[in-house]
């Protein structure tokens, strides 16, 4: 795993994903070529090359965006669809008919950039590009690393069977390995194994080895391990290897004390800044660009259910300073007459017009008004009420870090594990909190965003 701009990044799958990329200019380039307008366009010496690779540049992007939005640059659904092509099917299509609109709608905007007569042939390139890739996936993401982890105990155990089930199958675990002077283990009696530590590795072929113990008391083998990394085997901490493998920091791996000393959990003045500047474009641009939706929703909320069209509630937000949102209302007017509840799948207080305008997005359009005000941030942890942030940080005594941050309309704990109804889910979700505010960066603000774009056009994870 690599940082890239504070955010871990699979350099397998970021590899593979520029290679895609070329094969698909490549591709489309070579279609476009072939059609009737590479003999009457440009002269003697042909079409020119630089508009000709923005043009190819530009089509690849379409057919980018549709595999992303068919969750084909995740790694195990890639690997399904490899069975029956369902999804990669779909992608191609969509991308053909969004390429098909856009030459459309650039010939009419500018003239003569668009080769539209050899529309076909460079769709056609495209599909057979992203086939040739899709075809050489393996070679290029490779096997998955093999991981051996220094402990047996409870720490250990959990930490690899998330890996196996979170982690897009690029890891390995190869076995478990007991510390001296340790007898008891808590994994299978067949993946437990005893001895130095840089044999075991060597044995098994292990790229890299997780310190799991499960007290810092145990005897760590230093002059193993140190024989390890001599010879250029990768030794990691168990929380360093979680946050890099699951993009998650795991609360029962961490310890309280250790935060002090971490690098991370500080956002400079220059990202402070520049995450002010996208916010503020951010939020006017789609307050303007959006008005006309807003109202309809309004209108429509009014024929629904009457007044009031918006609900306003009191939040907490960076460093516990209280702020005052407004939402569409989604749910009856009575919905909290027995007091403050998460909402839960297939809450009968939400409102049949509401359940859609959850699941678009659409209800929280009106709180770009506090993005614009300050009191949030485009990407963020999710804003909660004090009725609820008591209990919370009375369970889990970190969940005040989350005021480190603006709160965020998006964020990273509501892409990757979506809406928490209990206290439990809380707690899940605060691991990816903790992820965010620790590495926050404009990068993994661009990542969030176009997530949720994705969640967005799709409906997904509303309740």
């Amino acid at each position: 795993m690599v940082r890239v701009f504070n955010h871990w990044v699979q350099p397998r799958k970021a590899v593979y994903f520029l290679a895609e990329e070329a094969v698909l200019v490549l591709a489309l380039l070579a279609g476009a070529a072939l059609g009737p307008v590479a003999a009457t366009t440009g002269g003697p010496g042909g079409a020119p090359v630089t508009p000709a690779v923005a043009r190819a540049a530009l089509a690849s992007l379409f057919f980018a965006g549709a595999l992303y939005l068919g969750d084909l640059y995740d790694v195990p659904a890639a690997v399904r669809d490899r069975a029956d092509g369902r999804r990669l099917l779909r992608a191609l299509g969509v991308a053909t008919i969004a390429l098909a609109l856009a030459d459309v709608a650039l010939a009419t905007a500018l003239p003569g950039w668009m080769l539209h007569r050899s529309l076909v042939l460079a769709a056609t390139g495209g599909a057979l590009g992203v086939l040739a890739a899709r075809a050489l996936m393996p070679a290029v993401v490779g096997s998955p690393t093999r991981v051996l982890f220094l402990g047996a105990g409870s720490r250990a155990r959990d930490l690899a069977g998330a890996v196996e089930r979170e982690a897009d199958g690029l890891w390995e675990v190869v076995g478990f390995v007991l510390p001296p002077g340790a007898m008891a283990h808590a994994v299978p009696d067949a993946l437990v194994r005893s001895g130095p530590v840089d044999e075991i590795a060597r044995e098994v072929r292990a790229q890299m080895v997780v310190v799991a113990l499960e007290e810092r008391r145990e005897r760590l083998p230093l002059e193993a391990l140190l024989s390890l990394r001599t010879r250029g085997g990768r030794v990691v901490d168990d929380v360093s290897f979680a946050e890099a493998a699951l993009q998650r920091i795991p609360l029962a791996l961490v310890r309280p004390s250790a935060l002090i000393f971490e690098e991370g959990f500080r956002v400079s003045r220059a990202t402070r800044f520049a995450k002010r500047a996208v916010d503020l474009l951010g939020a006017a641009t789609l307050l303007v660009v959006l008005a006309p939706v807003m109202l309809l929703v309004a209108l429509v909320v009014l024929l629904a259910d009457g007044v009031p069209v918006l609900y306003q509630q009191e939040r907490t937000g960076q460093g516990g300073r209280t702020y005052q949102i407004r939402k569409f209302r989604t749910m009856r007017r009575d919905a909290e007459r027995t007091g403050a509840a998460w909402a839960t799948d297939g809450d009968p207080r939400v409102l049949r017009i509401g359940r859609f305008l959850r699941r678009a997005r659409l209800d929280e359009l009106p709180q770009l008004w506090n993005v614009l005000r300050g009191d949030m941030s485009l990407v963020g942890p999710r804003p909660e009420r004090e009725v609820f942030l008591r209990e919370l940080k009375a369970r889990y005594p970190l969940f005040r870090l989350r005021e480190l941050a603006k709160p965020g309309l998006s964020g990273w704990a509501q892409l990757k594990y979506g809406y928490g109804s209990t206290v439990e889910e809380q707690g899940r979700k605060l691991e990816y909190d903790l992820y965010y505010i620790k590495n926050t960066s404009l990068f993994l603000d661009l990542v969030c965003l176009l997530a949720t774009a994705k969640v967005v056009l799709l409906g997904r994870g509303a309740r």
